[in-house]
């Protein structure tokens, strides 16, 4: 009996090693479509490990269902609140403000942090695109390598994107190991700040002093964006931390008594999705109908962000 478990055991082992060699040899060699190529792992996985067909069936199924539910709502919401975030300059009025207020030999700093706040609501592609002419107009005029600004700014939005919901990573990280969103939230500051100095203005900095990298000619001679039109830095900043906020507080009720009783009330506040369809509402109000945009455009605006996620 002993034997027979080692031996299934094993095999699960290697199971799990040929699937995953697959799935990085499918996404990384042929550029197969990632949930493609997961999807032909997870088959292989079942396969090796000797699974009958139809258990794994019904477990790549299951798994897919289970994850979807309850992601899918997070990242469709987070999805149309980063598209009015972006529309409306509010992700330029964070960097702008945080680069005035650091100074420029402080900027690879403020780029850092913006972009780690920035990569919770706006998703890491469109936020890239959003501040990298900020990077390099720094770089222009500081006559500094586009390192010394351009890797905080990655660093801050691959950090963001990685530890901090509602992106779909620890969204989907929390919801498998049944953790609390609210702690994955505090948690995932605390561990992304000491990360994002790491890995941008400490690694930018030495980078930036090594390598010489000008700025693309075409960035170069591209004209600035005009910072009078964009919307004021405290009123982005309030709206980007209404879910978080609400979500945390409703964590921290769940386990000091003398919130016992406000707690059903943040219980539902709290719960993720009610959170981020507040925030998405006061964006759409704040944001995007007293900027000028009607219901017609933001509807646009938000269906294809989603559509582009999706």
């Amino acid at each position: 009996m002993t034997e027979t478990v080692a031996l299934d055991s094993t095999r699960l082992i290697i199971a799990a090693l040929v699937g995953l060699a697959l799935l990085l040899l499918l996404i990384i060699k042929f550029k197969v479509q990632a949930v493609i190529a997961i999807l032909v792992g997870a088959v292989t996985i079942g396969l090796v490990a000797g699974m009958p067909f139809t258990e794994i069936i019904s477990s790549v199924n299951e798994g897919i269902g289970n994850t979807l539910k309850s992601i899918a709502l997070l990242v469709g919401l987070g999805s149309m609140f980063g598209a009015i975030l972006e529309v409306s300059g509010g992700a330029q009025t964070l960097a702008v403000t945080m680069v005035n207020r650091f100074g420029d030999k402080k900027a690879a700093w403020a780029l850092g942090i913006t972009g780690l706040i920035i990569a919770m609501p706006v998703f890491f592609d469109a936020g890239l695109i959003i501040l990298i002419p900020l990077a390099f107009s720094l770089a222009k005029k500081t006559k500094r390598s586009s390192l010394y600004y351009a890797i905080p700014l990655l660093a801050g939005l691959a950090v963001g994107h990685a530890f901090i919901p509602p992106t779909p990573g620890p969204v989907l990280v929390a919801s498998m190991l049944n953790v609390d969103l609210g702690w994955v939230i505090l948690i995932g500051v605390c561990c992304g700040i000491v990360a994002m100095i790491v890995a941008g203005p400490v690694w930018g900095s030495i980078c930036g002093k090594k390598y010489m990298i000008p700025v693309p000619e075409h960035v170069a001679n591209q004209q600035d964006f005009d910072e009078s039109k964009l919307p004021k830095f405290w009123t982005i900043v309030g709206i980007i931390l209404i879910p978080l906020v609400l979500i945390i507080l409703n964590s921290v009720a769940k386990v000091v008594p003398a919130m016992s009783g406000i707690q059903p009330i943040l219980g539902f506040l709290g719960e993720p999705f009610v959170a981020l369809t507040i925030a998405t509402i006061v964006a759409m109000i704040i944001l995007g109908y007293r900027h000028g945009y009607n219901s017609e455009e933001l509807e646009k605006i938000m269906t294809n962000r989603l559509n582009r996620q999706v």
